[in-house]
C-alpha cells in the first residue's frame, strides 16, 4: 500500500509541433496535466454534431433488445444521418407508446357503453346524451321523475346510465358527476389502437436496423472526447512566441520513458521534485488482491499526496465489519455460490474483477462469523450437533461482545496513529500520534475486563456500560 511518488515534468517544444505533442502525450496516458493558463469553458464542448444528441442516440441504440450485427466499415457511415434518424425514432417511439397507453385507457372506459355513434341533433330532436357511472350503492338515490333514463350496462359494482336532455343536467340531478365518453366510437378507438400498434412495430424494426451502426457511432464519440480533451489541453499550455511549455505530473519510476518520448518528439525536458508549495494529485497503487481498498477509500475521500494510503487497512476492516454485521453462514454460502455462478459477468473490466474479489471475501467473512455465532439463515444448530461445536461466540453475551467491540476500536486507533507517526517527518509531529496511542492503550489496560458491578443494590449483575463510557471519555 503506497502513494506513488510523482515528479513535475515540463516539456518545451516548438509551437508548430504542439498538436503532435498533445497526441503523443494522450497516447502515452500517464501524465496528469497542470494548467499553466486558464482555458475558456465554452471551448471544452465536443465538435458540432457529436454532442449530447449523439450520446443519447448511442444509448438509445445500445438499449435496443434486438441487436443487428455491427458494421465495422466506416465508409458508408454518415454521422449526422444516423444520429438524426435515431433521435427521430426515439421521439416517435415514445409518442406512440404514450398514444397506445392513452387509447388503451380510453377503450377500457368506453367498452362498457357498447358500440354507438352520436346522431345529428336534428335527428333526435336536439336532445343530447349524458353519461353517468353510478355505484350500486347509489342507484336508489337516482330520481327518475321528469328524466329520460336508460341503463345500458351493469357490472358487479356499477350501473351505466344514459340521460337524454337538450341541456346539461344540474349537478344535483344525479348522485354522481357525469363522465366524458368522447366523440369516437368503440370501433374507431380500436382501429386507431391497431394502427398505432403497427406503427410502433415499424419504429421498433427501424431502431433494430439502426443498431448496426452502434460500434462506429461509439468510436466516433470516443474520438470526439479525445479531441475535446486535446483542445482543452492546448488552451492550458504556456505559449510564448514560437515556443510552448506543457507541464504535467508523472510517476517518478517512469521518468526514463518520458525522456525517451521527449527525445522522439524533439522536446526539451525539465524535471522538478515535489516541494512544499506544490499540491500534486494522489495516485494510489496496491497489490492486485488489495486494489478494491482504493475504491473504498476514494468513495469517502482520496488521501493527500503527503498522507499515507489506508487502502489495505480499510479493505480488511471493511471485510471484517461486514461479516460481523451479517453474521449468517447460510446467507454467506448462498451469496458465495451466486457469485461463483455469475463470475464471468465480472471479468469484463478491472473494476468488475476488483468487486468480485471483494464480494467473495465479504461472503467468506459473513460465513466465518455465522459459523462462529451458530447462525444459519437465522436458525441455530441443535445443541450437541456437529455445527454446534464451532459456535464460540454468543450474540446475547453482552459482556463478551462489548469487549470485542472495544478491542477492535482500540486496535484501529493505535494503527491509525502509528501509521500517521511513521509518515511524519518531524519529532513533534510523531510525538502527538504516539501519545494518542498510549492514551488508547492505557484506557484499554485500565478497562475492567472481568466486568463491573453496578451499585444498584442487586448483586451478581455485571454491566460494562460505565467502563465503556469512561474509556470513550478518556
Amino acid at each position: 500500500m503506497t502513494i506513488v511518488p510523482l515528479v513535475k515534468i515540463s516539456l518545451v517544444g516548438v509551437l508548430e509541433d504542439k498538436d503532435r505533442v498533445l497526441h503523443a502525450a494522450q497516447a502515452f496516458g500517464a501524465l496528469h496535466l497542470v494548467p499553466l493558463t486558464s482555458a475558456q469553458k465554452e471551448l471544452e464542448a465536443v465538435p458540432e454534431g457529436i454532442g449530447r444528441d449523439a450520446v443519447e442516440a448511442l444509448r438509445w441504440l445500445m438499449d435496443c433488445p434486438a441487436q443487428r450485427h455491427p458494421v465495422t466499415d466506416p465508409s458508408q457511415f454518415d454521422l449526422d444521418d444516423v444520429v438524426g434518424r435515431a433521435m427521430r425514432n426515439r421521439k416517435a417511439t415514445k409518442e406512440h407508446e404514450d398514444t397506445l397507453a392513452a387509447l388503451e385507457r380510453r377503450i377500457q372506459d368506453v367498452e362498457p357503453w357498447g358500440e354507438f355513434r352520436f346522431s345529428d341533433l336534428v335527428d333526435i330532436g336536439h336532445q343530447r346524451l349524458w353519461f353517468y357511472v353510478v355505484p350500486h350503492g347509489k342507484v336508489g338515490q337516482v330520481d327518475p321523475q321528469g328524466k329520460v333514463l336508460e341503463v345500458v350496462h351493469t357490472d358487479r359494482y356499477r350501473t351505466y346510465m344514459v340521460l337524454l336532455s337538450p341541456e346539461e343536467p344540474p349537478a344535483n340531478a344525479m348522485p354522481v358527476p357525469r363522465v366524458h365518453v368522447g366523440a369516437l366510437s368503440l370501433s374507431a378507438l380500436k382501429r386507431r389502437y391497431e394502427q398505432a400498434l403497427v406503427e410502433l412495430e415499424e419504429l421498433q424494426l427501424e431502431r433494430q436496423i439502426l443498431t448496426k451502426w452502434r460500434l462506429i457511432l461509439a468510436q466516433n464519440l470516443a474520438a470526439a472526447r479525445d479531441t475535446s480533451a486535446r483542445r482543452r489541453a492546448a488552451l492550458e499550455t504556456a505559449d510564448s512566441g514560437r515556443v510552448f511549455v506543457l507541464q504535467a505530473w508523472g510517476r517518478k519510476d517512469q521518468v526514463n520513458e518520458v525522456q525517451e518520448l521527449a527525445a522522439d518528439l524533439g522536446l526539451a525536458v525539465l524535471l522538478d521534485d515535489v516541494d512544499d508549495k506544490d499540491a500534486p494529485p494522489t495516485l494510489l497503487e496496491n497489490r492486485t488482491s488489495l486494489e478494491a481498498g482504493e475504491d473504498l477509500v476514494e468513495f469517502y475521500q482520496t488521501p493527500g499526496y503527503r498522507d499515507w494510503d489506508p487502502s489495505a487497512i480499510v479493505y480488511v476492516s471493511f471485510i471484517i465489519f461486514f461479516g460481523m454485521i451479517m453474521t449468517d453462514a447460510g446467507y454467506g454460502l448462498l451469496l458465495l455460490a451466486l457469485l461463483f455462478l455469475f463470475r464471468k459477468r465480472f471479468a469484463g473490466s478491472g473494476l468488475g474483477r476488483r468487486m468480485f474479489r471483494m464480494s467473495a471475501w465479504l461472503m467468506v467473512s459473513t460465513t466465518a462469523f455465522g459459523v462462529a455465532t451458530g447462525s444459519y439463515f437465522g436458525v441455530s444448530p441443535p445443541e450437541g450437533s456437529f455445527l454446534a461445536n464451532f459456535k464460540v461466540l454468543h450474540l446475547k453475551d453482552v459482556d463478551t461482545m462489548m469487549k470485542i467491540t472495544l478491542t477492535i476500536g482500540v486496535v484501529h486507533i493505535v494503527i491509525a496513529n502509528l501509521m500517521r507517526a511513521f509518515h511524519e517527518h518531524s519529532v513533534s509531529g510523531r510525538l502527538q500520534p504516539v501519545g494518542w496511542c498510549l492514551v488508547a492503550l492505557g484506557g484499554a489496560g485500565d478497562f475492567p475486563w472481568t466486568g463491573h458491578r453496578v451499585c444498584n443494590g442487586r448483586t451478581g449483575q455485571r454491566d460494562l456500560r460505565p467502563a465503556a463510557c469512561w474509556f470513550l471519555w478518556q
